[in-house]
């Protein structure tokens, strides 16, 4: 697969990196000469310091033998133009863009074969996970996979957890209830598909997968137990801020937006007219005594500054807020949000990759969710009679050694299956997998 992409920012140059990993072809169109050269330097890819909008740009970097173009730089009229002149000049499958401007999708969603055959947003991706996260008590990361009753949860282990210096069995036995643990991230840095034998250790961050009910149990066990939100306090009144605050009204709960600029603070008490809207500045400790901030259930902190998102929220869980959760895409902020009680870290970079991947990934593939800053995916796949996996007893497919199919939805059931489970036509199943396996995986299904 030939893939050309338009912008070396985080989006373009996460996705180029991974695909080039995954030995696809990838070209990589990038105008500001700074943003090029370090992309030249750092992926393994052709890079072509160029204008997306440039016919012969265009044809340098392949798009006449092209399968798919992505337009993901940080202008959406740009992102609609190249995709609209790659309509028009050359034979390219899917046309994928990133388009921030809700004003913009709403005309090219929905009239298709205009020139963008897909539309991604990541601000409106990320602002749903706040709210499915807050909508599940805000206890941690949280992935829900469709029409299912899975779901997957970040727990980090810390030197009072219950399951330090516990095996996999060993847990198992002790909490004798059908979840599976997907994967362990070492305070080293290695990813770990762990087997029966793995250990538990201080400073691990898991996956555990289960159904919603059994996660509730497994996570009051663990000290995560799930509470009520009403009182929420959104610091930054960012267009995801503001989409979540939109998302979550209703269910009698309050909710106050705090914002540094006095002008937008005007502008989204028009926009959130039952929220309560602050002039503040979420890096001023003051502003949370003042607005008795400690009394609020959850905290979000959404500004354009991921560093105080990152400290305003460890402010919070000090102070005595029950939840925080803090837009961050730096990889080692994520890393050290989790080892200071943050309870969860909404991440639109990783966002915008996993709704692209989805449109990338071949075969039945119909989910993909890209996690560890793209070290790995969980995937939901849809089986059909060509599928190597079909009728087949799990201990019998001969998946990869880093992967695991950790979820089946069979009509309304779901099933943590274990290795005498048979697959059939039509279940949808859940993987999770090292980047390094998936081209693998997208053969056999």
């Amino acid at each position: 697969m030939d893939i050309v992409i338009a912008g070396a920012g985080q989006v373009g140059f996460h996705i180029a990196k991974q695909l080039s990993e995954e030995k696809k072809h990838v070209a990589l169109i990038e105008k500001n000469k700074d943003k090029a050269a370090f992309a030249s330097e750092n992926l393994d890819c052709m890079v072509i310091n160029g204008d997306a909008t440039n016919i012969d740009t265009l044809k340098d970097a392949g798009c006449d033998s092209a399968s798919m173009f992505i337009a993901v730089t940080n202008s959406d009229e740009i992102n609609i133009l190249s995709c609209l002149l790659v309509s028009s000049n050359f034979n390219i499958e899917k046309k994928i863009a990133r388009l921030r401007n809700l004003e913009y999708t709403k005309p090219f969603s929905s009239n298709k074969g205009i020139g963008i055959d897909f539309i991604i947003n990541p601000e409106v991706e990320a602002a749903r996970s706040i709210i499915n996260s807050v909508n599940f008590g805000a206890s941690s990361d949280i992935i829900i996979f469709e029409d299912t009753d899975i779901q997957m949860r970040g727990i980090y282990i810390n030197k009072d957890s219950p399951l330090l210096n516990k095996n996999i069995n060993d847990i198992k036995r002790t909490i004798n209830k059908d979840f599976i643990i997907s994967s362990i991230k070492r305070e080293n840095g290695d990813l770990i598909i762990p087997k029966g034998f793995s250990e538990v250790k201080e400073g691990d961050y898991i996956y555990i997968v289960a159904k919603r009910h059994i996660m509730e149990e497994m996570l009051e066990k663990l000290g995560k137990a799930r509470i009520r939100i009403k009182n929420i306090a959104i610091f930054g009144g960012s267009k995801i801020g503001l989409m979540a605050a939109k998302g979550l009204k209703g269910k009698n709960r309050n909710i106050k937006i705090i914002d540094k600029d006095y002008e937008k603070c005007k502008d989204i008490s028009k926009e959130c007219p039952k929220a309560i809207v602050i002039n503040g500045d979420a890096s001023d400790a003051d502003i949370f005594e003042e607005e008795n901030i400690a009394d609020f259930d959850v905290v979000i902190t959404s500004t354009g500054n991921e560093e105080i998102n990152l400290l305003s929220a460890l402010y919070s869980k000090n102070i005595g807020v029950k939840r925080s959760i803090a837009l961050i895409d730096k990889q080692n902020y994520t890393t050290m949000a989790s080892k200071l009680n943050i309870d969860s870290v909404v991440s639109p970079k990783l966002s915008a990759v996993s709704s692209i991947l989805k449109f990338i990934r071949k075969g039945n593939i119909v989910g993909v969710y890209s996690i560890f800053g793209g070290e790995a995916e969980a995937l939901e796949l849809s089986i059909s009679n060509e599928s190597n996996f079909q009728n087949k007893k799990i201990k019998d497919i001969k998946l990869p050694k880093n992967t695991l199919i950790v979820a089946v939805s069979r009509k309304s059931q779901t099933i943590i299956p274990d290795g005498n489970f048979r697959i059939e036509n039509d279940d949808r199943i859940v993987m999770f997998a090292k980047k390094e396996d998936i081209p693998e995986i997208e053969k056999m299904v």
